[in-house]
């Protein structure tokens, strides 16, 4: 196995630790938007599954860095 390869239990427990929102809270809050600024504004729908998202992401970019969780 190549160094920055993963094996197949490494990868699973990488994708065991996302937090991503299921249907029904993203439903929720499609719902409850009375405007375009709930989707798109600084505090939107938008904004904010982004923000999860991006910070996973750098979570899990400097864990692979450093060799352990932070």
């Amino acid at each position: 196995m190549e160094p920055n390869e993963m094996s197949d239990k490494e990868q699973k427990n990488q994708t065991d630790k996302i937090d991503m929102p299921g249907w029904e809270q993203i439903q929720a809050e499609l719902g409850s938007a009375k405007s375009i600024d709930d989707f798109f504004g600084r505090e939107g729908i938008f904004a904010r599954l982004l923000s999860k998202t991006l910070e996973q992401m750098l979570e899990g970019e400097l864990s692979e860095h450093l060799g352990y969780e932070k």
